[in-house]
């Protein structure tokens, strides 16, 4: 053999021909996907990630909104139910101070009606009962209600119930209230009775 066919390639020498080498064992096979599966993680989420991770933030969000939802709800209702019960309170408050200024009244008609039973006075029963009757009045008025005159002015639909009419032939006096047949009231601005009043009413 001669020294020229001894003689080693030379890989730097550009014109020498290229190797290139496969490594086809398959555990070099199995731990180069893995590698690759790994770079494919590491890479940005693809579409169909990134749409999962918008729905997951969205999700939680939603669930967010809810759980603030029934705190603020249940907020409220126990907010009503205190109000509720204020109100209640106030109610029954004024009720009893009513109940509390009326009871007297009671008390003095029983004693009227025992008086004449006992004594057979009925001038002093009348006397009484007219007694009774100026102090529950007087209790009224001190309550903010008062009694709705009507004799004398003109029919007023918005306080006034037409029971009885009367003809005239004074053309001034059409319409006109001419007696109460029961006396009508109301409390502030809101009516508890109307007036039951007979009217004039010009003759044809």
């Amino acid at each position: 053999m001669t020294d020229s066919e001894n003689k080693l390639p030379n890989f730097d020498d550009p014109s020498a021909p290229k190797i290139h080498v496969t490594d086809r064992r398959h555990w070099a096979l199995e731990e180069e996907a893995v590698q690759e599966e790994e770079a494919r993680k590491e890479r940005l989420p693809s579409y169909v990630e990134q749409l999962k991770l918008e729905a997951e933030e969205k999700d939680k969000k939603l669930k967010e909104y809810i759980a603030a939802y029934k705190s603020k709800s249940a907020e409220n209702d126990e907010f009503r139910q205190r109000l509720q019960k204020e109100n209640e309170g106030r109610l029954t408050q004024l009720k009893a101070g009513l109940f509390k200024q009326l009871i007297p009244i009671v008390d003095n008609l029983k004693r009227a009606s025992s008086a004449a039973d006992s004594t057979g006075d009925f001038d002093s029963l009348k006397q009484g009962i007219t007694m009774i009757l100026s102090q529950f009045e007087q209790e009224l008025a001190q309550q903010g209600i008062e009694a709705i005159g009507a004799v004398g002015r003109k029919l007023d639909p918005n306080t006034d119930e037409v029971c009885m009419t009367v003809d005239t032939e004074d053309p001034g006096q059409d319409g006109m209230v001419v007696e109460e047949l029961e006396p009508g009231y109301r409390f502030q601005d809101k009516l508890l009775k109307p007036v039951k009043v007979k009217v004039a009413k010009l003759k044809n």
